[in-house]
């Protein structure tokens, strides 16, 4: 079968013989190997005509070539004198290579797409805010650390007075319950004190009012406000704000 040579840059011996079975279209398993062998010693006349370098495993892959290709010429002993498995394919090494050779062509090929789509995306870097950048808050405006505080200081009251009282259990009141609650109290004055909202009886319903508080807040519902640091905050229903 007559063969155009295009002068490649191979990557080696495998490349270039993978190359020449992919071109033969021949099946890897039953490789004929005086024709890609020929093939092969002609690619690298060719290489020497040229000037140009080749390394020394070429050569040697070209040497194992024509050790095979002597081997599959010696004369076979009759397939009635021997057993199947006395009779290994001497072309089983080479086809294992170029096996795992193909597994690492597939591989880098989709290395090499999946680098060409990642050069296609760009990635903007992080953006922090400036960490002196100064947030200006609303006059009056109440923070969460605010409301954490105001908490903090009725849990402690309510600690301070709470008297112990064994073997009484109180019905527990759901967030939904108690946000119901909260708008009705609102909704007779309009406005009240965030310390009033939390003067219940147990920590559970400080913690249940403080949650619907927070839910109200970002439903806006409410608003809470403070008049300077530290003075008592006064949640105010949005409807009569």
């Amino acid at each position: 079968m007559a063969l155009t040579l295009v002068l490649n840059d191979f990557s080696g011996p495998l490349d270039l013989l993978w190359h020449l079975i992919r071109t033969n279209e021949v099946d890897i398993y039953d490789i004929p190997i005086a024709e890609i062998t020929a093939q092969y010693l002609d690619y690298l006349h060719q290489m020497q005509d040229l000037a140009l370098d080749v390394a020394g495993d070429y050569f040697v892959m070209a040497a194992n070539l024509m050790v095979l290709k002597s081997r599959l010429l010696l004369p076979q002993p009759e397939p009635e004198t021997m057993a199947p498995d006395e009779a290994p394919d001497p072309r089983a090494d080479l086809v294992a290579q170029l096996l795992t050779y193909q597994v690492y062509q597939e591989a880098a090929k989709d290395l090499k797409a999946r680098e060409a789509k990642r050069a296609q995306a760009y990635a903007k870097p992080t953006t922090l805010p400036d960490a002196k950048m100064a947030v200006l808050l609303a006059p009056g405006s109440v923070k969460l650390v605010d409301l954490q505080a105001a908490m903090a200081r009725v849990m402690k009251a309510q600690q301070a007075t709470r008297q112990t009282i064994a073997h009484i259990e109180t019905e527990p009141v759901s967030v939904e319950k108690r946000i119901g609650e909260v708008l009705q109290t609102l909704q007779k004055g309009g406005q009240c004190l965030f310390a009033d909202l939390l003067s219940v009886q147990s920590v559970e319903q400080v913690v249940t009012t403080f949650l619907a508080l927070l839910e109200l807040m970002k439903n806006d519902q409410v608003i809470c406000e403070q008049e300077a640091p530290f003075d008592p905050i006064t949640v105010t229903l949005k409807e009569a704000a």
